[in-house]
């Protein structure tokens, strides 16, 4: 008997194991496979949290890496707005707000007007942000990733199989941060990969994503950028279509990609304000 219970115990140590390697095996490949993106093409919709309310979104993208040319259009709300940037010319976001002033009108993607309850800038919209946010997660926990980075199975939604994975940081904590050197909210974010939406949330002095930081001010921050998080990969394309952020308080943000097209074929009328199917005329 005892030798029974001793072969189940190994088996079940055994399959554990087994998981964490294979969560790191398809995480690392959908590393990989992210660097091949130059160019896509998607539907997002997304649920973030504001307070204790959460606003969802859904949009249709086109992105190019580099230079960075973005095509987006809001579709549900359904204002129709749209917004176009090509790094090629500008820097500056030409805009359709489909409302007042009912002109196209220019302005910093980084800036209030276009981040206005928003979690992310159009910059973030795909991909790559989110895979730079997880990489960094599994270098900063390298030593213990295989017991935090759990294999949850395989799953299937519109005749498609995916991977589900998830990561566990119960080392995320509030901490108190002291401002050594003249930052913005954004830019503070990038330095420490957390959400820059999670500094204004425990922060409320601070109300916009460009508010400069005066150095010795004393945060609240996260240590990190999620307590947990939970993706479903496409098993076809090592991408994530789905994934879910959660902090001390709950979920935190979601985000879904349908129709996603990899690598697509742009040209410049894909990026250009006088293209037929846009509304920028």
């Amino acid at each position: 008997m005892l030798k029974k219970y001793f072969i189940l115990f190994l088996l079940s140590l055994f399959s554990t194991f087994s998981y964490c390697q294979n969560a790191i095996d398809i995480t690392n490949k959908m590393f990989e496979k992210s660097k091949t993106v130059k160019t896509l093409s998607l539907k997002i919709i997304s649920k973030e949290r504001f307070g204790k309310e959460y606003k969802t979104v859904e949009a249709y993208i086109k992105k190019q890496v580099s230079p960075v040319k973005i095509y987006f259009k809001q579709l549900n709300p359904p204002t129709n707005a749209e917004v176009l940037i090509n790094e090629k010319y500008t820097k500056k976001a030409l805009v359709n707000p489909k409302a007042f002033p009912w002109i196209n009108i220019e302005l910093d993607p980084m800036g209030t007007i276009l981040r206005e309850a928003q979690h992310h800038s159009i910059y973030e919209a795909g991909f790559d942000y989110f895979i730079q946010i997880l990489s960094y997660l599994f270098d900063k926990n390298n030593d213990k990733i295989k017991q935090l980075a759990q294999y949850k199975g395989e799953i299937t939604m519109d005749d498609i199989s995916y991977y589900k994975i998830e990561l566990s940081n119960p080392s995320f904590k509030i901490i108190p941060y002291t401002v050594k050197e003249n930052c913005t909210v954004t830019s503070l974010a990038r330095k420490l990969h957390i959400s820059e939406y999670h500094i204004l949330e425990r922060n409320l002095k601070f109300k916009e994503y460009i508010n400069e930081i005066p150095i010795g001010t004393v945060l609240n921050i996260p240590s990190d950028y999620a307590m947990k998080l939970t993706m479903l990969i496409d098993k076809s394309t090592y991408l994530p279509i789905f994934m879910e952020v959660y902090d001390d308080k709950g979920l935190y943000e979601q985000y879904k990609f349908l129709e996603v097209k990899i690598n697509p074929p742009f040209t410049e009328a894909d990026f250009n304000e006088n293209n037929k199917n846009y509304g920028f005329k």
